[in-house]
């Protein structure tokens, strides 16, 4: 999927929330706060609106939420008299991915008590963002971005969005004294490996049980010591001791990727799809428009 600097409050303003009737609610615990086109729209649906936009970053107002929440039930008027539902498997992926962006299922679950936001009205507003996107592919099958329109939008902002940065693959070895990083670095010049001599060197846990290795990262975020002695070391070789935060560093640069832009043949197909996708989204938000002023709404 293309990353074309999508917030979460982006992505949960796609999700939608739910709301529809429940005719076991009671009218005290769940009132009616509005009506379309004799469909009630439940309290219970403008909560969930509600907290969704907190979770998103962006608290509305009552009125904003109820006219939400009215959209939302014409959308799923709609869906149902075309025979679209909202895929599970679809639902599923979403929430995974909202865990994923945020850190985890329990980053995910200490957001909605902040919110607060319930489960069930996460899941529901999940549900509908499915059936929105599922209802916009099938009302609008043959609205698609063209491999130009694509190719327009890549020339426009590839360098912004499809940039990639340079990066290094390190190994480091840290220790507190100057004297025994060169210690370590003679090991290593006599043929020790990487991996055996940071275990016995590093004062860096993670590091220790690593191996020294540290994984890709970006070399802007260097500090400018490390930064200068990676830049001075090939990619297979070892830097000369240099003081650094925390100690003094041996660093072995493992590879080196040159910053540049994502070739456009990489991002071709995801990008249609993406484009296409709010093509559809904007042909449906205009159909709602229309259908909201046709729609009979009545609050109590």
């Amino acid at each position: 999927m293309v990353a074309l600097g999508l917030s979460l409050a982006a992505a949960l303003a796609a999700c939608g929330g739910s709301g529809g009737a429940d005719p076991s609610s009671s009218p005290t615990s769940d009132p009616i706060v509005a009506t379309v086109d004799g469909r009630p729209v439940l309290q219970s649906a403008v909560d969930a609106v509600s907290a969704e936009f907190r979770l998103g970053g962006n608290p509305g107002s009552e009125g904003k939420a109820v006219k939400e929440a009215v959209d939302r039930e014409l959308v799923r008027r709609e869906a149902e008299r075309l025979g679209v539902v909202a895929d599970p498997a679809d639902v599923l992926r979403r929430r995974k991915a909202m865990a994923g962006e945020l850190g985890g299922e329990a980053k995910l679950k200490a957001a909605l008590e902040g919110v607060p936001m319930t489960d069930a009205q996460l899941q529901r507003d999940l549900e509908d963002g499915v059936l929105r996107e599922a209802l916009q592919d099938a009302k609008y099958p043959s609205l698609a971005a063209t491999r130009q329109a694509a190719r327009t939008y890549y020339e426009r902002n590839g360098s912004d969005l499809f940039g990639r940065p340079a990066s290094l693959h390190l190994g480091a070895i840290l220790v507190h004294a100057k004297p025994i990083a060169e210690n370590a670095l003679a090991r290593l010049r006599s043929g020790r490996p990487f991996e055996e001599v940071a275990r016995q060197f590093t004062i860096d846990p993670e590091a220790k049980a690593n191996g020294g290795d540290l994984g890709w990262v970006l070399t802007s975020s260097l500090p400018a010591p490390l930064r200068r002695a990676a830049a001075a070391a090939k990619p297979g070789t070892v830097s000369k001791p240099v003081e650094g935060p925390g100690g003094w560093y041996v660093l072995k640069v493992l590879a080196e990727r040159a910053a540049g832009v994502t070739p456009f043949a990489k991002v071709e197909r995801s990008l249609i799809a993406e484009l296409t996708r709010r093509e559809r989204f904007k042909a449906l938000d205009a159909w709602l428009a229309s259908a909201r002023d046709k729609a009979t709404v009545t609050e109590p």
